[in-house]
């Protein structure tokens, strides 16, 4: 085998010109492949994240008839415990589960506020418990001014919606809402704090309670109408679903909640899930296209050395050898080709995964879509991507040298030898 690399490393020699515009086609569609994969990485594990974060934690309980009607924010599909023992002690018992990490239960509400001139300002608050958020992290690292409400009418408002209703920290605002029993209600409340996520939806259109306060002011105590469950990664998240699912038979007996891990919770999440498959025959298509360059140049040099192959046929190498020549020299361009690839994409993401890829062209689009995503995205920079990426490369091209390595190993050795007569 050490002959046939040191012919096979020989003949790529021999025409270098030739030999260097395969390897770039190769180091070109290599390092398409690298970066490619690093921003679609990257995009989704930002947009899986931003979604567990604000809405659906690595599993989320909900009553089974809520998610029918979470869109109108209502409140008769509240979250009273098992049997309707009370959410607190729910909250204990999944705190016991083995997968549980932490968990951040929330009572979601419409209101209204009426602004100058009769307008109506329409948004949706959160009853949030304040250590479990802080436990969280994520609305206390979004808080660029003030703090987070702590106890009774404190209250957190989205920058977005502190312009609306043209206050500032500090000030009084007054709101009105419908409790459990479809009274309209009124409350005044003082801004303590103003969150800065940098998506519209959120900053202006939700505002957050200490949830005792949420729960007295509707007539729902002890309630929630979401839980988000966190595990250690979301990689357990399925584990968890299934924990919850059999605490829910043993405990409750019935179909009355439901916990989904965060893959099958939103149909945009199950959509790039899926295209993360698609990706990959992506990627193996546009290393295909670099071949061509190797199986162009494999082909010419089995053209012209046509009456060598057949001396080397005569001389005794049999038809396998000759497969292995000719396969080793399109797997040495496929090697060199991808290495030199990865170093060159994975150049490119490492600056990227730094300075991020900036689309605020596209900002007011991205953010009218239904749909969580940033206005910069981050390449993933990481050896597995690096890996994957080389071996596809070389594997792809060595396997798409066959072809032209098996015509030439079936050349008949007596035609060859008088190809040039």
């Amino acid at each position: 085998m050490k002959d046939l690399f040191k012919i096979a490393w020989r003949n790529l020699n021999r025409n270098k010109v030739r030999t260097v515009i395969a390897i770039l086609a190769i180091t070109t569609v290599v390092a398409i492949v690298v970066f490619s994969r690093g921003l679609i990485l990257g995009f989704s594990d930002n947009t899986y994240d931003l979604y567990i974060d604000n809405n659906l934690g690595h599993a989320r309980i909900i009553q089974s008839e809520y998610r029918n009607r979470e869109a109108l924010l209502s409140l008769d599909y509240g979250i009273d415990g098992f049997q309707g023992a009370g959410l607190e002690n729910m909250l204990l018992e999944i705190k016991e589960l083995e997968e549980t990490e932490y968990i951040v239960p929330r009572l979601k509400f419409g209101a209204l506020y009426g602004g100058q001139a009769n307008e109506m300002v329409r948004m949706a608050g959160f009853g949030i418990d304040p250590v479990a958020e802080k436990r969280h992290g994520l609305l206390l690292e979004e808080i660029n001014r003030g703090r987070m409400p702590e106890e009774g009418n404190e209250i957190l408002v989205g920058v977005g919606l502190l312009d609306k209703l043209k206050a500032d920290i500090g000030d009084q605002v007054t709101f009105m809402f419908t409790n459990y029993y479809q009274s309209l209600q009124g409350r005044t409340f003082t801004i303590v704090g103003v969150r800065e996520s940098g998506f519209s939806e959120f900053d202006d259109n939700f505002f957050y309670l200490p949830l005792t306060t949420v729960q007295s002011m509707l007539g729902m105590e002890d309630q929630a109408t979401e839980i988000m469950v966190f595990s250690t990664s979301r990689d357990r998240a399925e584990e968890l679903e299934e924990s919850l699912a059999i605490l829910f038979q043993e405990r409750d007996g019935t179909d009355n909640y439901s916990a989904l891990a965060w893959q099958r919770t939103d149909p945009i999440l199950e959509l790039f899930l899926e295209m993360e498959s698609i990706f990959d025959f992506i990627y193996i298509a546009i290393i295909l296209m670099g071949t061509i360059a190797v199986i162009s140049t494999l082909k010419m040099i089995i053209r012209e050395r046509i009456t060598e192959i057949g001396m080397m046929s005569a001389l005794g190498l049999k038809p396998r050898d000759i497969l292995k020549i000719f396969t080793v020299e399109g797997a040495l361009m496929g090697i060199i080709g991808s290495a030199f690839g990865v170093l060159s994409g994975g150049l490119i993401n490492l600056y990227l995964s730094r300075a991020g890829l900036h689309v605020q062209a596209y900002a007011d689009t991205i953010s009218g879509m239904d749909v969580l995503v940033e206005p910069a995205f981050y390449p993933v920079f990481n050896l597995e991507n690096l890996l994957v990426s080389f071996i596809l490369g070389a594997t792809v091209v060595t396997i798409t040298c066959l072809w032209p390595a098996r015509s030439a190993a079936r050349l008949d050795p007596v035609t060859a030898l008088h190809h040039d007569s």
